[in-house]
């Protein structure tokens, strides 16, 4: 494909085979795109200051918390789509409305190792679902404490001062991002994981696959 397209050709020809190891990469590198964009809000996250920003820091706390939360079950998605492309499931059926459930009806009846592991995907990500629609219906993110941080940053009837008697706005600012990183990051991490085994379940298919792509050639 390459050679092709620096010889200037509009298109190449490719064996079933290629194409089905593209496709099924793809579908890999769409899932670790998902992940990058969970690490970026997860770094925004921890910082303590946006230097050169003309928004407030609770706001860049809710800004991120908010990308996480809607991107998070981008992961789940994007494994249902790349679990349908390992197994040749109709493009059309797998992105459709109802699209996972038509993947993993399939998976349980064929492959139930692998549809054990999409099972747990989606209960990985339950503690946060909630939040998740929440955000999904317009609610914005919140908690106890970045309240606290916004009342500060307005500074209504002097309450930094108020505040700092019982401790330091800076504490508080470290307790959202801790509230934040234990929510959010022990999700990620089971999450990785269950991909890693997702992916791996489906190893043998991809050798069979293969196999029987070349002897009907």
């Amino acid at each position: 494909m390459l050679e092709a397209q620096e010889n200037g050709q509009a298109s190449a020809k490719v064996t079933e085979k290629q194409k089905y190891a593209h496709d099924v990469y793809a579908r890999v590198l769409e899932i670790d795109n998902a992940f990058k964009t969970l690490s970026l809000s997860l770094e925004y996250l921890g910082k303590d200051k946006f230097d050169d920003s003309n928004f407030d820091l609770s706001e860049h706390y809710a800004f991120h918390a908010e990308n996480f939360l809607l991107r998070l079950t981008s992961v789940v998605d994007r494994c249902h789509l790349f679990v349908g492309t390992a197994v040749l499931l109709d493009k059309n059926l797998m992105e459709r409305l109802g699209g996972n459930k038509f993947v993993f009806e399939h998976m349980r009846e064929n492959y139930p190792k692998t549809a054990e592991f999409l099972k747990k995907l989606n209960k990985s990500v339950s503690t946060l679902r909630a939040a998740r629609n929440r955000i999904a219906h317009q609610e914005g993110f919140s908690s106890k404490n970045l309240i606290v941080i916004q009342v500060m940053e307005s500074d209504e009837g002097n309450f930094v001062s108020e505040v700092s008697k019982i401790m330091a706005p800076e504490k508080i600012t470290a307790l959202v991002r801790e509230e934040i990183s234990s929510d959010f990051k022990p999700v990620v991490r089971e999450m990785q994981n269950l991909v890693s085994k997702l992916i791996d379940s489906l190893a043998v298919y991809y050798l069979e696959l293969i196999k029987d792509t070349e002897q009907s050639i």
